[in-house]
């Protein structure tokens, strides 16, 4: 239309010297230049997003690995890009000494296996290529006494390149190429190409190791976890042959409890202990129940912290306990004793402690001698008091942070219809993590459970306590350990 129009200018109105016609075909010719400018640019712009995008989808396609054939996807993409017929992978193993074809496209795979490049075979420009960091063109490998056989064999007298696969000072392979059915020469255009491509593999190849070693790692700590996870079973179950699975039947008492460790095993401590008054390790008779000279008792304890280290303090604390009941039964020596043994275990840097509370029933006289190294206060409700509870508050520190800790006793009368609660402040935790007030007070949520069930039987308490601990949402944060005595 636009040259139609200039024709026409020149044909009808020539004659006529006009300035008007004249600044009209000038006109006219600077919008012809303006249209055909703006036409190649906008080719130009497609030519440039169409490039844009298939380099896009190239470097996806080598960065893709597939797990069975993690290489193949990258060499087809090398081969569709650069307009290769044949395109070998050579892979160096871990000493550097041997370059395996680990994957190739348009070789046979029968070929591929056989070809295997080792240092001791001699000079081979493979090799040069690779320690050097520098590619190179074999114009004519038949001829090239450089050329490994193998390859030379494959060949024949077509020409390949060969690029380095390296990046950061790591050279993992070399990637050979060549087009021996279309004949087509290999370029310098063709290098920088191939270069382009065989950086990109370097950066696939580099993160796929990454992906390897960390695959690698995660199986070891999936094994270590087993391991682990057996041996922290192995130890649950010397932990529970410990603790007391079944309360005592001690005449005149009822007895029940429950252990929640808030990991696999934890440091909180009880047992029902069989103490003496003149001390077992005298006795000849060996029989406890029925003896007038035992005295039924009980142990609970909270070893600071929680895990593996608090079950290992727990075991020697326990024993510990076990060494000095079979001497005596003074709950004040025995907290002394306990006290400075477990001072010379743990040493003198050592940061972990336990509370205990020992008690002993005197079956004659009715009567609950007890000592308290710092631990929470068991609550005591005589029969006759009314909704009334007293706890039965420490007598010393916690065991094993002082050798000069000194520590007493207390005692209490046990009447028909009397109970003690001991607990350890996993507990109270507990009753204050399943409150919405934040302000809530543990302990006195507890108090209040233990006066509104005063009438219940042993065990029948013990199994609404765990149905209250169970029914609070989330995992307990500490230990749980709680027990009741009963008098009869």
């Amino acid at each position: 239309m636009i040259l139609w129009g200039i024709s026409l200018s020149t044909v009808f109105l020539a004659p006529q010297d006009s300035i008007w016609l004249q600044l009209a075909d000038v006109y006219l010719l600077f919008v012809l230049f303006i249209v055909l400018r703006t036409y190649f640019q906008f080719r130009r712009e497609i030519r440039f997003l169409r490039e844009f995008q298939h380099l896009s989808q190239t470097l996806d396609d080598l960065r893709q690995l597939d797990p069975k054939r993690p290489f193949q996807h990258m060499l087809q993409a090398v081969v569709r890009i650069a307009g290769f017929d044949r395109a070998i992978l050579f892979l160096l193993d871990d000493e550097g000494e041997e370059a395996t074809a680990s994957a190739a496209h348009g070789v046979p795979e029968e070929t591929r296996q056989a070809l295997v490049l080792r240092r001791t075979d001699g000079p081979c420009v493979a090799w040069d290529v690779m320690d050097l960091n520098e590619p190179a063109i074999i114009d004519d490998p038949a001829a090239d006494p450089q050329v490994n056989s193998r390859v030379r064999d494959l060949l024949g007298h077509h020409p390949f390149a060969l690029v380095p696969i390296a990046r950061g000072g790591i050279t993992w392979g070399c990637l050979l190429i060549d087009r021996h059915r279309s004949a087509v020469p290999i370029t310098d255009d063709d290098m920088l190409q191939l270069q382009v491509l065989a950086d990109q593999i370097s950066i696939t190849l580099q993160n796929h190791g990454l992906q390897q070693e960390l695959l690698l790692k995660a199986q070891l700590l999936e094994e270590q976890y087993r391991k682990v996870h057996q041996e922290l079973s192995l130890a649950r179950l010397v932990q529970e042959g410990v603790l007391p699975r079944a309360a005592p039947a001690w005449k005149g008492l009822s007895l029940a409890s429950c252990l929640r460790p808030a990991r696999f095993i934890g440091g909180d401590f009880l047992r029902y202990v069989d103490g003496c008054r003149r001390g077992k390790y005298l006795c000849h008779e060996q029989r406890c129940p029925g003896c007038p000279n035992h005295l039924p008792g009980i142990l609970i304890g909270d070893v600071c912290g929680k895990g593996i280290p608090a079950a290992l303090v727990m075991a020697v604390v326990n024993s510990l306990f076990g060494e000095k009941v079979s001497r005596h039964s003074d709950p004040a020596r025995i907290l002394n004793e306990v006290n400075l043994s477990l001072k010379e275990y743990l040493g003198a840097e050592s940061r972990f402690n336990s509370s205990a509370f020992l008690g002993f029933y005197h079956p004659d006289d009715r009567k609950f001698v007890f000592g308290n190294a710092g631990h929470d206060f068991p609550l005591f409700h005589a029969a006759g008091a009314g909704g009334q509870l007293t706890p039965l508050q420490a007598t010393g520190t916690l065991l094993g942070i002082f050798r000069e800790s000194a520590y007493g006793a207390g005692e209490i009368t046990l009447l028909p219809g009397d109970r003690i609660l001991f607990y350890t402040d996993g507990l109270v935790e507990r009753f204050e993590q399943g409150q919405a007030d934040p302000a809530a007070d543990g302990f006195d949520l507890l108090q209040t459970f233990f006066r509104e069930r005063l009438d219940r039987p042993a065990s029948a308490f013990i199994d609404e306590l765990q149905a209250r601990i169970d029914g609070v949402a989330g995992e307990p944060t500490d230990d749980i350990t709680a027990a009741i005595l009963v008098v009869e």
